[in-house]
């Protein structure tokens, strides 16, 4: 009787242990794909989701392996999401070598797109703020900016002058950004998913290999 009863204690810690350490891999892949595609967007579509291939246990968190996958596009096993428990859950901290690397590349892309073109359209502002004062309205074309000293961009930007406001809009393979006047003071980007996402040539095998 005494060799049952420490027998059901045991196992009844071994239950409670096991509780206190759950690792919740659905949520962990949510918060993974939510990382990876806010700072890639270029990579996701709405059916984008993130398959976790195993977890590792470190000193003081979780090591994630996982794969991304958008219909016949899947990256290679990627290594590797780092978690740490915090207040009784567990969120992501950061991605780690090698995988981090590559992804940072790519996530540079984004950045630098959304960066060069919100200064671009922020020298188009200024260029039709300096027109307007001088002539009392807003150049109906970029040529007519030339009186002001504008330099156009070696990327193409669409303008059109609405009213007593005009719109003027940028864009890549990666990014869109556009402003707005009078209704925006700053420009805003979006990223853009590429056109051939879900193939089996498509952005995440092509960015991070396929196995």
């Amino acid at each position: 009787m005494s060799r049952w009863r420490s027998t059901l204690f045991l196992s009844a810690c071994l239950m409670l242990l096991a509780a206190c350490d759950s690792f919740d891999e659905e949520d962990a892949a949510l918060q993974i794909r939510q990382e990876f595609c806010e700072g890639w967007p270029f990579g996701c579509t709405d059916s984008t989701f993130v398959r976790i291939e195993g977890v590792n246990e470190t000193p003081n968190g979780r090591q994630v392996e996982f794969k991304v996958i958008d219909g016949e596009d899947e990256t290679a096993t990627l290594v590797a999401a780092y978690f740490e428990e915090n207040e009784e859950s567990w969120r992501f901290l950061l991605f780690e070598p090698p995988f981090s690397q590559a992804y940072n590349l790519e996530r540079s892309r984004v950045v630098e797109d959304e960066r060069l073109f919100d200064e671009q359209l922020m020298d188009l502002k200024s260029a039709q703020k300096w027109f307007n004062t001088i002539y009392g309205r807003f150049a109906r074309s970029l040529a007519e900016l030339d009186s002001v000293s504008y330099k156009q961009p070696s990327t193409p930007i669409e303008m059109t002058v609405t009213g007593s406001g005009w719109r003027g809009e940028i864009r890549s393979q990666y990014t869109r950004c556009m402003l707005e006047i009078p209704s925006q003071q700053l420009p805003r980007c979006e990223g853009l998913p590429a056109l051939n996402t879900g193939t089996p040539t498509g952005p995440l095998s092509t960015a991070f290999g396929r196995q």
